[in-house]
C-alpha cells in the first residue's frame, strides 16, 4: 500500500517537475530559482524553503530522472537482456520528453568540471557502461552475443547512441528512436530488438 503524500511532499514534486522544464529549456546557468519560483505560483523565498539552494534543487531534479530510469529497467522483463535494456530506457524517456532535454541540456553544461552536477555525470554514464557490460556478458553466457564482441567498447557505443538518437529526436521530432535503435543494434550486434 502507497502511503499518502503530504501536501509539503506535493509541493517538492511540482517543483522538481517544474525544474526539470525550466533547466531543460534554459539549462542550469542560465534557469534561474525565480523562473522556477514564478511557474509554481511562489516567491523565490517560498522555493528556498523547499529547497535551500538552486544546487540542492538540481540535485532533485536528477536524483528524480534516476528514479524514472530505475522504474523503466525494473519493468524491463528479467533476463530481457542486453539491447532491452537501452530499449526500455529510451522508451522512458520518449514518454517524458521534458526529462529527455533536460539531460541533454545538463549533461552537456556538466563537461565543465566546475559545474555542480559534473560527478553525477561522470558517475552516471560509467553507471550506464556498467550496466550494459553486465548485461552484455549475461547476453554472451545465453549464447545471444557473439563472444567476440568487446563488451567495453560495445556499451561506450550503445551508450552513445542513445544520447545521440535522443538529441536528435530533440531536433527532428519525426525520427523513430525506437525503430532506429534497433536497426542499428542489429548491425552492431547481431541481435534483434523490439517488436
Amino acid at each position: 500500500m502507497r502511503a499518502t503524500r503530504t501536501p509539503r511532499a506535493k509541493r517538492r514534486e511540482q517543483i522538481v517537475e517544474t525544474a526539470v522544464e525550466v533547466f531543460g529549456r534554459q539549462g542550469y546557468r542560465q534557469g534561474s530559482l525565480k523562473d522556477v519560483a514564478d511557474a509554481v505560483g511562489l516567491t523565490a523565498q517560498g522555493l528556498l524553503h523547499h529547497f535551500p539552494t538552486k544546487e540542492a534543487l538540481l540535485m532533485a531534479t536528477l536524483d528524480h530522472r534516476g528514479m524514472a530510469h530505475l522504474d523503466a529497467m525494473n519493468r524491463a522483463k528479467p533476463g530481457a537482456g542486453f539491447t532491452a535494456v537501452g530499449r526500455y530506457i529510451l522508451q522512458e524517456n520518449l514518454e517524458h520528453p521534458g526529462f529527455m532535454r533536460l539531460y541533454i541540456t545538463l549533461s552537456a553544461e556538466a563537461t565543465d568540471p566546475e559545474h555542480p552536477a559534473h560527478e553525477y555525470f561522470v558517475a552516471r554514464y560509467e553507471r550506464s557502461r556498467e550496466l550494459f557490460m553486465d548485461a552484455f556478458r549475461d547476453g554472451v553466457q545465453a549464447g545471444e552475443i557473439d563472444s567476440s564482441i568487446d563488451a567495453d567498447l560495445a556499451a561506450s557505443q550503445l551508450v552513445a547512441m542513445m544520447d545521440g538518437l535522443q538529441l536528435q529526436k530533440l531536433l527532428r521530432p519525426e525520427l523513430d528512436v525506437l525503430k532506429t535503435y534497433d536497426d542499428a543494434v542489429h548491425r552492431l550486434l547481431g541481435v534483434r530488438v523490439g517488436s
